[in-house]
């Protein structure tokens, strides 16, 4: 016998399929060139159960941001006391799940404000606290700005390294950015 699904169940299948239609979407087009229609429509979902669920794209887009955000923060798994393998986890997690740093970019290059979104990354708030740690004047900007170039690093490093000769996944880039960081906030002594 068939069991149909609950409520519950429907409701997660409905909001999993419109997170997962952002996170698709997102790889190729930017944010505001799309409607709730087209991601409802690309989810198989309704428009009216779209909005039953979401009360607006913003809304949607920042749900599935977090979504993203933890998946990356879960999957960066590096030492917290050593800058450039934090970097370098973060890179990998990127690449594993690029939807996040091209929506990123494209909400940067539109002119969005994402302090209030990275900082809550967890993965800025401990790059952040290792700043602290190091004596930095301002942790939560340093923290911000590493989180970042990571995702600067994977969205242009590939055609950084093409243009000097390298291959595109080299990550000397990323361990340079770690290294430099590393420099300037040592762990301190004690």
């Amino acid at each position: 016998m068939n069991e149909r699904p609950s409520r519950l169940e429907k409701k997660e299948l409905a909001v999993v399929g419109l997170l997962d239609a952002v996170e698709r979407i997102f790889t190729i087009e930017a944010p505001s060139t799309l409607s709730m229609r087209t991601i409802a429509t690309e989810a198989d979902c309704s428009l009216g159960l779209a909005y039953n669920y979401f009360a607006s794209k913003d809304e949607l887009v920042g749900a599935a941001l977090d979504r993203m955000a933890s998946k990356i923060t879960t999957d960066a798994t590096a030492p917290i006391d050593d800058p450039r393998e934090a970097l370098l986890a973060l890179v990998h997690s990127l690449r594993a799940n690029p939807a996040f740093p091209r929506l990123m970019t494209w909400m940067l290059l539109e002119g969005h404000d994402l302090t209030s979104i990275m900082s809550g990354f967890p993965l800025e708030q401990s790059i952040a606290k290792m700043a602290a740690e190091r004596g930095a004047e301002d942790p939560e900007n340093i923290g911000m700005t590493m989180a970042l170039l990571g995702i600067g690093i994977f969205t242009y490093g590939g055609l950084l390294n093409g243009a000097v000769g390298r291959d595109p996944g080299d990550e000397r880039l990323a361990e340079f950015v770690g290294d430099l960081f590393g420099a300037l906030f040592p762990q301190p002594t004690g």
